[in-house]
Parts: C-alpha cells; sequence; structure tokens
C-alpha cells in the first residue's frame, strides 16, 4: 500500500479539490507489481491446465524434481492465501495436505513456478541430459 508521504499533492484550479499526482518512480513501481501479479495468475492457470491436460509432461517434471518440501506456505500465498492454509505465520500448515488438488500436488512443476516464489523453495531441478549425437567413424 502507498503511504501519502509518497504523493504530491496539488491544489485545484477552484481552490475547492486536490489533485494527487505520483511521481514517476511509484508508477513504475506499481507498473511492475501488476506485471508480477499477472504473471503469477498466468501461472496459475498454467499450474491448472497443464496438471489437467498434460499430465505425462507433469509426470516427466516430477522425475527432474529433487529435493522436499519445506511445508513454508509459500505456493499457498502466490495471489491469495489459500482458504485451506492454517496454523500460524512461522507454522503453516495445509488443513487438506492428503486431499488437496492436483496443482498443489504437483508445484513446482518446472522453473517458471519456482520463479513465483522467488526460488526459496525446497525443490529444484535438475538440468535435462542434452542428447548426444553418435557420429559414427568411417575408415
Amino acid at each position: 500500500m502507498l503511504q501519502i508521504s509518497r504523493f504530491k499533492l496539488y491544489k485545484g484550479r477552484n481552490n475547492d479539490s486536490l489533485n494527487i499526482q505520483m511521481s514517476i518512480h511509484w508508477k513504475r513501481e506499481i507498473y511492475r507489481g501488476s506485471t508480477k501479479l499477472l504473471k503469477r495468475l498466468t501461472n496459475k492457470i498454467r499450474r491448472t491446465i497443464l496438471c489437467v491436460t498434460a499430465q505425462d509432461y507433469v509426470k516427466e517434471q516430477e522425475k527432474l524434481r529433487s529435493g522436499e518440501c519445506y511445508q513454508c506456505g509459500k505456493c499457498c500465498r502466490l495471489l491469495f492465501k489459500c482458504p485451506f492454509l492454517g496454523g500460524t505465520e512461522d507454522n503453516p500448515r495445509c488443513t487438506i495436505y492428503n486431499d488437496r488438488p492436483k496443482p498443489c500436488m504437483a508445484f513446482p512443476i518446472d522453473e517458471r513456478d519456482l520463479a513465483d516464489v522467488g526460488f526459496q523453495c525446497g525443490y529444484f531441478f535438475q538440468e535435462k541430459s542434452k542428447p548426444q549425437l553418435i557420429i559414427p567413424e568411417f575408415s
């Protein structure tokens, strides 16, 4: 939330109204924040669609994923706080862990999901091994 100190107040022509003008710096900050929000929304929709339509891709990505869940709850607060997230701020707990939806089980599907939580996740992805080109030797 922006504080009033970041605004400049100007008297209107009629002296009965005040115009609020934000500095260019804060306009950029708001734009960046809305861009991040839009990216998170897009990724949330992408994860849901992948879990429903591209289950083979999700399973393949699970094989590349290493690490473990820190149970920090960051993935449960991407756009909004999940209504099933219980516990305290220091010790969050999923109240439906055993029956959670597919996108929750699959998180993170790939590197884009880790970027949503600032790469502060117990999971990481191993590099895909590039297929080696075998060139036969002719004598």
